[in-house]
């Protein structure tokens, strides 16, 4: 064997390579001896591909011996290089979004400022290269003032098979996005332009100039992914866009929000994150793709993903600028408006939500594999927020309405209650279906009303008890917690030192 600190050539490199096809028993001086004669008769094509691992394995020996590894073989100097990189790639991204900000407040235009949401899905990630195969994409324009205005939409065919993940892909879409993998897969085949089309929708016709996208930070390298796959397809525009953090979006939008509305900031992100992280609108139907909707997957739609956040900014934002809400761009549909209290700024206005809980959901959206969605419900606005609606409370019970005429409706006078009426109907205990109107439902609820006790062998008339009735009840009237103290005491005088709770004593 030659010495360890010995430096590799291309010649000891062929002559191992030589020994495990050919001469596996053979010494080091026999195979030096025979790989030596297969050596001078190759010519420097042949010798080319020894001599380049050469070179790379004195390289990889040096940096060995001039620093140190880690426990995978990589030196510690890359992988500290490598984390400065991404700690200065997010600090950038940090400032951008600062500087955006705070730019749309010094022009007047917060609540006009547009921003983009992006959300994909995908079928598996590759073991080489760790590439995301897309199936899913949805983008959508947002601002304070106008709600989610515009969203794009498409399901994703990628047109290969996915050899080798068929198991892995399949686990992952029936536990998410349900939708069917290659070669079966809807959407559009054209990679290309479905790229373009999202750089047609993000673009601002003024400047010309392209936004950046917003998402989850969790999933920034994965939409990451997805872009560069469909920009290498044919025909793809050779642009590489921005995507920052939604979450840090929201926390510094929030901070301008109160400092125009002069309310109270969130004290830290980890408030903000944490409002963020609740999704309130998450099981929400009708803001999901036709096919996610049919197949009950709404949740994990990536347009209900791009919908459902701009829903959060609104119910977080817009009461803060005094912003009015509107049906389908601010919020769902169907929520009712009327029924949404705007509690007073406190110190408790970044944690309190003030329209997550008056939703239902009826509202159906565009079609699966739909390109642009176009949300203007103007028209429709109108109509929505003029309905009247009723609620009712089945956990306190339900209660009849009763129909009057409409000459009593009329001629009815306003009558106001005075305190003491209002104690006395509260609390009486009849049972005529007339002042049931009066009450209010959380009435019915128990008011720690006493029960009448029921006739029983213990009922005793303290008053008018004689001599006979005083020795009858002389057993009973020593156990038991409160009895009187009346007449009784001096007929019980050998019960009332008795020991024991409720006991009678002597005056």
């Amino acid at each position: 064997m030659p010495p360890k600190n010995q430096k590799p050539n291309a010649f000891m490199i062929f002559a191992l390579e030589w020994r495990s096809k050919h001469g596996k028993r053979l010494s080091m001086g026999e195979l030096i001896k025979e790989a030596g004669e297969v050596w001078k008769n190759m010519d420097e094509k042949q010798r080319a591909p020894y001599k380049d691992r050469a070179k790379e394995e004195l390289i990889m020996s040096s940096r060995a011996a001039a620093e140190k590894l880690t426990c995978t073989g990589m030196p510690v100097s890359q992988v500290e290089k490598q984390k400065m990189d991404h700690e200065n790639k997010e600090r950038q991204m940090k400032r951008d979004i600062e500087s955006t900000v705070s730019k749309s407040v010094k022009n007047d235009n917060l609540e006009k400022q547009s921003y983009y949401f992006i959300m994909v899905n995908y079928f598996t990630k590759t073991l080489k290269g760790g590439v995301y195969v897309p199936a899913e994409l949805a983008v959508c324009k947002f601002s304070l003032l106008e709600g989610v205005s515009r969203v794009y939409h498409t399901l994703i065919n990628p047109g290969v098979n996915i050899y080798g993940h068929q198991y892995e892909a399949q686990h992952h879409a029936d536990t998410t996005h349900n939708l069917p993998l290659p070669p079966m897969a809807l959407g559009d085949k054209n990679l290309g332009n479905i790229y373009n089309e999202v750089l047609n929708f993000i673009r601002d016709p003024e400047t010309n100039s392209y936004s950046p996208l917003y998402t989850l930070k969790e999933c920034i390298h994965i939409v990451d992914s997805v872009l560069e796959f469909l920009k290498a397809d044919n025909g793809a525009n050779n642009l590489d866009l921005k995507i920052y953090p939604i979450q840090y979006l929201f926390y510094i939008m929030k901070e301008a929000t109160c400092e125009v509305g002069e309310i109270e900031k969130p004290s830290s992100f980890y408030i903000t994150d944490a409002y963020f992280e609740r999704d309130f609108y998450e099981y929400q139907i009708g803001i999901g793709c036709q096919f996610h909707e049919k197949n009950d997957r709404c949740k994990y739609c990536t347009q209900s993903y791009v919908t459902r956040w701009g829903y959060m900014f609104c119910d977080y934002m817009c009461r803060d600028l005094a912003i009015r809400l509107e049906p389908g761009r601010h919020c769902p549909i169907n929520t009712n408006l009327n029924a949404i209290i705007t509690p007073a700024p406190s110190r408790n206005n970044d944690t309190e939500s003030i329209i997550s809980m008056s939703n239902a959901s009826t509202h159906t959206n565009p079609v699966a594999g739909s390109k642009y969605y176009y949300d203007d419900q103007k028209t429709s606005i109108s109509d929505a927020t003029n309905k009247t609606y009723t609620q009712d409370f089945p956990s306190l019970g339900a209660r009849k309405a009763k129909k009057k005429s409409p000459l009593a409706e009329q001629d009815s006078p306003v009558r106001h209650k005075s305190s003491r009426q209002i104690h006395e109907s509260v609390f009486s205990v009849d049972n005529d279906d007339d002042d049931d109107d009066d009450l209010n439902p959380w009435n019915s609820r128990s008011q720690c009303i006493p029960r009448e006790p029921d006739n029983s062998h213990f009922d005793i008339e303290y008053g008018g008890l004689n001599s006979s009735d005083a020795d009858d009840c002389n057993s009973v009237s020593s156990f038991g917690r409160g009895r009187g103290r009346g007449s009784l005491v001096n007929s019980f005088s050998s019960v009332a030192s008795s020991r024991g709770r409720g006991s009678y004593f002597r005056n």
